[in-house]
């Protein structure tokens, strides 16, 4: 059982929004965090799903 493509692909955090590299205002960090969690969550399910793909196929190869 092979693991999809799209389960490997790269998860890219986001950069900081409206940001000069040194410093972000309050706002723009609440902002900031919503879309790291976010990718956090995406990387996650990706994790999850390669798991119970690994977990088919050792079932598979037990039988």
């Amino acid at each position: 059982m092979p693991i999809p493509a799209t389960l490997t692909n790269l998860v890219v955090p986001p950069l900081p929004p409206d940001s000069d590299g040194k410093t972000l205002s309050p706002e723009a960090s609440v902002l900031w965090n919503r879309l790291l969690l976010a990718a956090i969550e995406k990387a996650n399910d990706q994790l999850e799903k390669i798991g119970e793909i690994e977990q088919k196929r050792q079932m598979i190869n037990r039988d």
